[in-house]
């Protein structure tokens, strides 16, 4: 199966996966990873192709033409498109300070600022009752109505949006010690890596609990004083 397949591919119906959690999570994972890190990298690298070659303002164009490319792209392959419309505002606002200040590692900052925002954006979302995160599902995997309107789903949600949202505002503080610190080739490097592995590991997590707990009914979820049946 070619690369191109893949990346095509719609996301996979819950009662579709492997009975196992595990292979039912790897499943999830090789069809949704290399779908996210298109939508995070692909503007990255032409931002940084572009301005090597024909200057920041080139790049800042590119990068801002790839994440709506890659928008639509999903949008038709069926996917909610959570993580491209989050790309694409991450995108604009990092060439917009790109371009102001004519740094290449200006492109990288602003993402720490916008990592600031979602953490906090997060955590309030789960305390009103409303999961951010609860947009981000069905770029990984499609849940019946019955199912998505569950009270385990909802408390995966809550768990899910308040991990994230810890990941978020621990990814900010790396990024900036890492501008800081770190000469521009390495702090961009970092930036990268830590995306790359943090998500990575998020999302791995996330679907695994889902998987765990959504089939092949939802099981109850524990109360706040009973432990976890694991």
């Amino acid at each position: 199966m070619s690369l191109a397949s893949v990346l095509r591919r719609p996301p996979p119906h819950l009662d579709e996966l492997h009975p196992a959690p595990w292979r039912a999570t790897l499943e999830v994972l090789a069809i949704g990873v290399p779908r996210m890190f298109r939508n995070s990298l692909v503007p990255v690298l032409m931002f940084l192709a572009g301005s090597a070659v024909l200057g920041i303002e080139f790049g800042a164009v590119l990068a801002i033409l790839a994440a709506g490319a890659l928008f639509l792209i999903d949008r038709r392959a069926g996917s909610a498109g959570f993580v491209p419309i989050l790309m694409i505002v991450f995108v604009a606002l990092s060439a917009t300070v790109a371009v102001i200040s004519r740094s290449v590692p200006g492109f990288f900052l602003p993402i720490a600022g916008v990592d600031l925002l979602m953490g906090s954006c997060a955590l309030l979302s789960v305390a009103i009752g409303r999961p951010m995160m609860a947009g981000a599902v069905g770029d990984f995997m499609v849940l019946t109505p019955q199912v998505r309107a569950s009270a385990t789903n909802q408390w995966l949600l809550r768990q899910f949006t308040t991990a994230a949202g810890a990941y978020f505002l621990a990814r900010a503080v790396l990024r900036l010690a890492a501008y800081v610190w770190l000469p521009s080739g390495w702090f961009i490097a970092t930036t990268i890596a830590v995306e790359v592995v943090g998500d990575t590991l998020l999302v791995g997590v996330g679907v695994w609990r889902n998987t765990v707990w959504l089939r092949p009914a939802p099981i109850d979820p524990p109360s706040r004083t009973e432990r976890v049946p694991r």
